[in-house]
């Protein structure tokens, strides 16, 4: 062909494929704003920020059929006015003829192999910012609805609800409740705690790519059914939450680079660390209560490190059991010596103590607390003066092993997790479920971490495959039907183009449940029906 016809058939070509390529990719930018905005994810100001970012990643969806559709009009039109037919009689092979469509087809298909691979992982994780930094509006809208909003593992409801303008910090969003209820989820799925308070607020604010939620109830009725508690507090303020909208977490939004590397070893990936960040929390109570058990049975006697105004607690002739810890055989009680710095203050005897985890207050990963709660104390002065009874706390709360807990590595609470699963005696049995519940859910987590990746890695090859071949079938079906109408050609180019998203969504959707073989069948096979619709297509046509 030669290369002015050949520069000419191009130029047609990219013009009309970058105008259809525009068109489709705003019409469906629109289209992919209606499911946030229907679940009110979306405040107004982020609309038209969400659908300007929405345009990158629809390419990969448009840029198939817009292909299509320019080498079918542009081809069309040069076939209906008999330039093929005389190229083709003037001894220029069909292969020459359809270098323009092949040429621009190995250039999109090149452009939009780095496109899937780096641009559009990106631009849908800055699509989910844009959420994100619309949480506190999405919060108040989903509040008003009547809806629940969960954050994290926190569901909160409020007959009233409003946003607040009084913080100073503008990294800071408040938002003002009345009449709150909130529930709180155990790491299994069970209610842990349940929440009735007459006011409350929640602070949002973010720490790199995730959202963090801190809420604060007053005048609140908390209820504990697993240790069947009631109690009345004036002001209760939860760990703060994480909400679940860091995008960075998923391989969908990984570069070709950190995909690869999560398949290599799917421990490493992001889902797999916060669960195991969870494990390290639910399990930092038992190793406290297991250490201070081991001290306790080689020396008779243990010290707890309470975490404010530098006081000591020793514990002697105790063991574990029960709740907690009961007397050394053959005693009937144990003592516990409150003491600042060196100086006993205090002890009390008691027939048994409950030993209660509670989290750090400072959010430490893997960092928990413990509270003793002491059964009928009987109490005395130990400053000198006399042996007056004296009032001891009903809850030492914030007591730990170490003045300075360590956090455990992901290998070392595994390791600890499995020892404590397969505890029987009290209390430590009381923690074997969910340190069970726990191994399970992270194995899980690293099987499904790794098929999501290798379905992304294998999906980002087979998408950008489709804009060759579309290009090419709608050439060939231009030349072969030269004397239908453009549209009814494209849409025998459009079937199987649809065909082939279906397949490559399929396929993934496969391959993720770990059926690799079959998943990857599919996958190819939209493919598999272009090029063969191409091979048969341009037979038939060399022939006449």
């Amino acid at each position: 062909m030669p290369w002015i016809l050949f520069r000419h058939f191009l130029s047609e070509l990219s013009k009309v494929l970058l105008l259809t390529t525009v068109i489709i990719v705003v019409v469906v930018a629109f289209g992919a704003v209606i499911k946030p905005l229907t679940g009110n994810l979306l405040g107004p100001g982020g609309i038209l920020k969400y659908i300007f970012l929405a345009m990158v990643p629809m390419l990969q969806y448009a840029l198939p059929f817009s292909a299509g559709f320019a080498a079918t009009i542009v081809t069309h039109r040069f076939a209906s006015d008999n330039e093929v037919q005389a190229m083709s009689v003037s001894g220029i092979s069909y292969p020459v003829i359809l270098m323009p469509q092949i040429f621009l087809g190995a250039v999109l298909t090149v452009f939009m192999f780095f496109l899937v691979q780096t641009a559009i992982p990106r631009f849908l994780g800055l699509m989910c910012d844009v959420i994100t930094n619309d949480a506190a509006e999405v919060f108040v809208s989903t509040i008003r609805s009547g809806e629940p909003f969960r954050a994290g593992n926190f569901m909160i409801f409020a007959d009233r609800i409003a946003m607040d303008d009084k913080i100073t910090d503008s990294s800071i969003q408040r938002v003002r409740m009345e009449s709150v209820a909130a529930i709180e989820i155990d790491p299994s799925g069970k209610l842990g705690t349940e929440f009735v308070a007459r006011s409350g607020s929640a602070d949002l604010y973010s720490t790199g790519s995730d959202l963090i939620i801190k809420v604060a109830f007053r005048d609140a009725t908390v209820l504990r059914p697993g240790e069947s508690t009631v109690a009345f507090m004036s002001l209760v303020q939860p760990m703060p939450t994480l909400i679940d909208v860091g995008w960075e977490r998923s391989p969908k939004y990984l570069p070709w680079s950190e995909l690869l590397g999560v398949v290599r070893d799917p421990s490493k990936g992001a889902m797999v660390v916060i669960e195991r960040s969870k494990l390290q929390q639910s399990i930092a109570p038992a190793l406290l209560i297991e250490k201070l058990g081991a001290e306790l049975a080689k020396s008779g006697s243990a010290r707890l490190f309470g975490k404010e105004a530098n006081r000591v607690y020793e514990i002697h002739d105790a063991v574990l059991g029960g709740n907690g810890l009961i007397p050394l055989p053959p005693a009937k009680r144990f003592t516990v010596i409150e003491l600042e710095g060196e100086k006993a203050l205090r002890e009390a005897s008691t027939v048994s103590a409950a030993l209660i985890g509670t989290a750090n207050s400072d959010g430490a990963t893997g960092l928990s607390l413990l509270d003793l709660i002491l059964t009928e104390p009987r109490t005395r002065s130990l400053r000198g003066e006399d042996d007056r009874v004296v009032r001891w706390p009903a809850r030492i709360v914030g007591l730990s092993f170490e003045k300075e807990p360590i956090a455990l590595s992901s290998q070392e609470s595994m390791d600890a997790a499995r020892r404590i699963s397969t505890q029987t005696s009290p209390p430590l049995n009381a923690y074997a479920p969910v340190a069970t519940g726990f191994i399970k859910s992270i194995e899980k987590v690293i099987s499904e971490t790794f098929y999501e990746a290798l379905s992304h890695v294998w999906m980002r090859f087979a998408q950008p495959m489709s804009v060759f071949l579309m290009l090419v079938l709608g050439g060939i079906l231009a030349i072969w039907r030269r004397n239908s109408l453009p549209l009814t050609i494209f849409l025998l180019a459009f079937i199987p183009a649809i065909a082939n998203v279906l397949l490559v969504a399929s396929g993934q959707s496969i391959l993720r449940s770990s059926k690799v073989g079959f998943g990857l069948t599919v996958m190819w096979m939209g493919n598999a029906i272009l090029f063969a619709l191409i091979l048969g297509i341009g037979r038939r046509m060399a022939r006449r």
